[in-house]
């Protein structure tokens, strides 16, 4: 099916596209999950969410806040099995933002409400079963596009309006850094770590939140980005998540605002 603003992530050899916008734009209960040769039907979710983000601990995926037909949320879901259980709910309801896993850790950064940005990061200790508030997100801002590098956690692009800025908390230190600038602003783009530690970024939109960006960069260092061309099938509002050893965005808007679609690409 066409959905946008979907969470993604692969846990079991397995890749789960999680919730999303549909074209009327419901959210969605839906989970489709892809083996390598062909989709399925997933567990559905307790309720609709669009604007989540998922990612994966101990090869379980984490669902985190979102969107319920214009509400907010901070409920968090482990899939389990065939089932999604309900865990500690974050301190902060929000969607557009990053769940990041990282030394058995789950960071939510970034991300809105219908009212504002939400600074707190915040972070989920699984043996507490609880989370923390964590130092602000020094320039707050939605539709961030998360991924780990090294010892940090980090959000890059963003808006409004969109940003090429790329903050990260280091898990080490506790403090927030800054690693060099994307090539172009965007939002609601794309982000992963490939199997070799360096980062990427896909898609989104522009800086007027006008046009879909096509921009495809690489991050291999600390030193800077790098084009490494241009995006396939450019769309905004989906999430990249590594599967068999390829960065895969399924779904999003191939224009802006609500136009979802069905294609998935990948890169190695």
């Amino acid at each position: 099916m066409a959905l946008e603003e979907a969470a993604a992530a692969t846990a079991g050899g397995k890749l789960y596209v999680i919730g999303g916008f549909d074209a009327a734009g419901n959210s969605l209960t839906t989970v489709w999950v892809f083996d390598g040769s062909a989709w399925s039907a997933g567990p559905s979710l307790p309720l609709g969410l669009d604007h989540s983000s998922a990612a994966v601990m101990d090869d379980h995926v984490y669902l985190a806040g979102g969107h319920y037909f214009g509400r907010d949320s901070a409920r968090v879901f482990r899939l389990d099995g065939g089932s999604w259980n309900e865990l500690a709910s974050m301190h902060h309801a929000r969607g557009g933002h990053a769940l990041l896993a990282a030394a058995g850790r789950l960071y939510a950064i970034g991300g809105d409400t219908a009212s504002a940005n939400v600074a707190p990061a915040e972070v989920y200790d699984p043996g507490s079963g609880a989370w923390s508030d964590l130092p602000s997100l020094p320039m707050p801002r939605n539709h961030v596009s998360g991924f780990v590098f090294g010892a940090n956690v980090c959000v890059a692009g963003g808006r409004s309006p969109a940003t090429a800025r790329v903050d990260c908390f280091n898990f080490e230190s506790s403090a927030w850094t800054r690693l060099p600038d994307l090539p172009r602003p965007t939002s609601g783009a794309g982000a992963t770590t490939l199997d070799d530690g360096s980062a990427v970024i896909l898609g989104g939109q522009d800086a007027g939140e006008t046009t879909i960006n096509d921009q495809f960069a690489r991050l291999p260092n600390t030193d800077g980005w790098g084009s490494a061309g241009a995006m396939l099938v450019p769309r905004h509002g989906f999430e990249l998540a590594m599967f068999q050893g390829r960065a895969w965005a399924c779904g999003g808007g191939s224009q802006p605002g609500l136009h979802p679609v069905s294609t998935c690409t990948s890169i190695l």
